[in-house]
């Protein structure tokens, strides 16, 4: 039974997308995440129906006896321990019935892992212990690329930071997870990204977003889908003009004249990495 079908039955049941520990409520595995029905609203003639037909007769999920799993999600007690670990979240295109075998071989492929779990049907979790042995993003995405051949499963992967167990590893794993869902649709099919990736757009938007200069600019200047292109080609060529050309297949003094002609229009030098970098950020905020 779905959670549309569940609430409409049971108007006063919750939806929630992690397990956790509950005396008070009966908890009905759903797809993905939980249903949660107060015992105080039902009768013991419906607790036992559901208990038996919805509870008791699905497969239990298995998430919440993972020790990371209490940890990242339940408040669990951190370890006591001078290792270094980062969280691998990942994204699957779409559900399928081999992703656990595909979880369990892409885990194998690293060091040392010491847990890994789906937290729902389509995002999963590595938790890697740091060794001498340090992985690159070029490196995972190399994994993923071979794994896909064999189990026809593509993901988009952030790579969070190695960490000292300490008071605010929770919190960065928290911010990580927010980067995490804000960006991860951004990538393509089998990208790996990580927090330098996103980091000029992720802190600046808002701050960009709040200022009257910036909007000042914004609403005078005309950032139609070329400007676009050309500022961020531009910027990731480090304000070059010859390869920027060539990877905007243009020519060299093409792209020279629509420089000169956007300096007409705004009075900004996109030659000038100080302005290129202004104007980069405010595009950062569309």
């Amino acid at each position: 039974m779905d959670s549309q079908s569940l609430q409409a039955l049971f108007p006063n049941g919750t939806v929630e997308s992690v397990y956790r520990e509950t005396k008070t409520h009966l908890v009905i595995p759903l797809d993905s995440g939980y249903f949660y029905l107060n015992k105080d609203d039902l009768s013991p003639r419906e607790i036992v129906l559901i208990t038996e037909l919805l509870i008791n007769k699905q497969p239990k999920k298995q998430v919440n006896n993972h020790v990371w799993y209490n940890i990242l999600f339940n408040h669990g007690e951190l370890p006591s321990t001078p290792k270094h670990y980062r969280i691998i979240q990942m994204n699957l295109r779409k559900n399928t019935s081999n992703k656990d075998s595909w979880l369990a071989h892409f885990s194998s492929l690293f060091d040392c892992v010491v847990d890994s779990f789906f937290v729902d049907d389509t995002t999963a979790i590595i938790v890697e212990e740091q060794t001498s042995i340090f992985y690159s993003k070029e490196d995972i995405k190399s994994m993923i690329l071979t794994l896909e051949a064999e189990f026809l499963i593509q993901a988009t992967i952030f790579v969070g930071k190695y960490q000292a167990i300490s008071h605010d590893f929770i919190d960065c794993f928290n911010e990580e997870t927010t980067i995490f869902k804000l960006y991860n649709t951004s990538f393509h099919a089998n990208d790996v990204f990580e927090f330098q990736d996103v980091a000029l757009k992720y802190l600046t938007k808002k701050a960009i977003k709040d200022s009257p200069l910036m909007t000042s600019l914004y609403n005078t200047t005309n950032f139609d889908e070329e400007t676009i292109r050309m500022i961020k080609t531009l910027w990731q060529e480090q304000g070059n003009i010859t390869s920027s050309a060539k990877k905007l297949y243009t020519h060299r003094n093409t792209l020279q004249y629509k420089l000169d002609k956007f300096s007409e229009q705004t009075g900004i030098s996109l030659k000038n990495m100080t302005d290129l970098t202004l104007y980069y950020l405010l595009i950062l905020s569309l």
